[in-house]
């Protein structure tokens, strides 16, 4: 392990937007344990990341405070201290237990695989990440290609008795046939060899048909329905190839799959060209879907398309945040089901006070096959030459597979200097894959966004657990759940 010169802990303001109160708020680096302080320990805290004298913040204290209240601080400080918080020093990962960490990344099994099946869509979504590779013009999957992928997550699979394939594009209805095999070999396979097997989805849903939502249905798929909410702003940014919308269309198919499965999930994708997030949720919630999910259009570190979030729509979105706040807050007390709550998942991060090395399956569980064999490290680098990992036929090349890894955590070495090093866990890593095979640092405007989307996060944390601890509970998945130091 190697030092970092951090300071022991962060501490910030966040201004309640439900009741207007400033609250104080320390996170330890360390150790991951967050904390609400009150303004007397706030202050201590604060004059010691000065340096200020041991003399010095006494005298303050009890001036400002009173002798008790500063005799309470000390005592509690103290307390805390003996247990390893506010001490530092802290500490991460040096080249040698980083490149073991690789080397186990590389060697390790995994149960999970997605099949490209096709790289071809019969929408063209103005945004769509692939534009730039061209990764929609080369056709469907033939069998023998998805039948070596399932071959090859059972090899892959080891001791696990679960088997999860995930059917992915473009747009994979586009491939019916091949899907429905896929299903018929795999369940084969699995009975087999007594492995369970699953099968998740993402699809624009306008191919969705009979026959498709009973299998949906019979193998109890997980489904992502991609929708952009409102006609006008679905059929503007996801036209069909021939070029008219695509809405009705989908909003048909969704709502008779919705007749025999209850829970349906969307994902929308926001991009520049529409960020009124407040309608679009609403109009997602109000069409049946049972979970609302969204994604931004955030490009990669070779620079923004046309339709990509950049800072300045960044500071459009972080304004709509009090909004979402005083709806989510407003549902709880009416005990109505949430369906949509952007901080779900920073919350059951926190909670876990885990510190993130690798924050996805990238190579192992996101690993894609292409059309044409080729393996990637998940679905958004297909068809980019410079980070194809092997071939169906072979296996994962380990050699380029610990290449392309070590170029991926050279990017972390930014995080040695930012507070949120264990709970951030780095960038996406196709977000900093160079088309040409480099991997250059984030922009510094997208690092400060994932901050504040943690301050406010541990906000989020306290009030919930406080406020709301059965809604909680539900959140993290734990029955129990009462963390110390929170």
């Amino acid at each position: 392990m190697k030092k970092l010169t951090l300071a022991p802990y962060h501490l910030f303001q966040y201004h309640d937007p439900l009741t207007t109160d400033t609250h104080f708020y320390v996170f330890d680096i360390e150790s991951s344990a967050v904390m609400r302080l009150d303004a007397p320990a706030y202050d201590v805290l604060a004059l010691r990341l000065e340096g200020v004298t041991t003399e010095t913040l006494e005298a303050h204290l009890a001036s400002t405070y009173g002798v008790d209240t500063a005799r309470a601080v000390h005592e509690e400080l103290r307390w805390l201290e003996k247990r390893g918080i506010f001490q530092g020093p802290i500490m991460t990962y040096d080249a040698d237990e980083n490149e073991a960490y690789i080397q186990k990344l590389v060697r390790m099994s995994t149960n999970k695989i997605e099949l490209y099946l096709a790289e071809a869509c019969n929408l063209r979504c103005r945004y769509c990440y692939v534009n730039a590779h061209d990764a929609l013009n080369h056709g469907l999957m033939p069998w023998e290609i998805a039948k070596q992928a399932i071959d090859l997550v059972f090899a892959r699979a080891g001791n696990a008795d679960s088997i999860n394939i995930t059917f992915f594009g473009g747009e994979p209805l586009l491939n019916k046939p091949v899907l429905k095999q896929v299903i018929a070999y795999s369940q084969e396979l699995g009975q087999a060899r007594g492995k369970r097997v699953g099968y998740s989805m993402t699809t624009n849903a306008t191919l969705l048909d009979d026959e498709m939502i009973a299998l949906i249905k019979y193998y109890n798929f997980g489904l992502m329905i991609s929708m952009d909410g409102p006609q006008d702003v679905h059929d503007r940014m996801r036209p069909q190839a021939n070029g008219q919308g695509s809405f009705e269309l989908a909003a048909r198919n969704v709502k008779r799959l919705m007749q025999s499965r209850r829970s349906v999930t969307v994902r929308c994708t926001l991009s520049n060209r529409c960020l009124d997030r407040p309608r679009i949720v609403q109009f997602l919630e109000d069409f049946g879907f049972s979970r609302v999910a969204m994604s931004r259009c955030t490009g990669t570190v070779d620079g923004l398309s046309p339709y990509d979030i950049g800072p300045e729509e960044n500071v459009t979105l972080q304004a709509q945040d009090g909004y979402f706040i005083e709806r989510l807050f407003e549902q709880l007390e009416r005990g109505e089901r949430i369906k949509y709550n952007p901080w779900a998942n920073v919350v059951r991060h926190i909670h876990d006070m885990q510190s993130r090395r690798m924050r996805c399956g990238v190579g192992r569980g996101c690993t894609t096959v292409g059309i044409d064999g080729r393996l990637y490290p998940c679905h958004r680098y297909v068809g980019m030459d410079n980070y194809v990992l092997g071939h169906v036929s072979t296996g994962i090349d380990r050699a380029v597979f610990t290449d392309y890894l070590r170029g991926y955590f050279s990017t972390k070495r930014k995080c040695e200097t930012c507070w949120a090093i264990n709970l951030c866990g780095g960038y996406c890593p196709w977000y900093v894959s160079g088309a040409d095979g480099s991997f250059p640092y984030p922009e510094d405007w997208w690092c400060d966004h994932i901050r504040h989307w943690y301050e406010m996060g541990i906000w989020m944390y306290d009030t919930l657990r406080n406020t709301y601890p059965d809604y909680f509970k539900q959140l993290v998945g734990d029955e129990d759940a009462e963390p110390i130091l929170r």
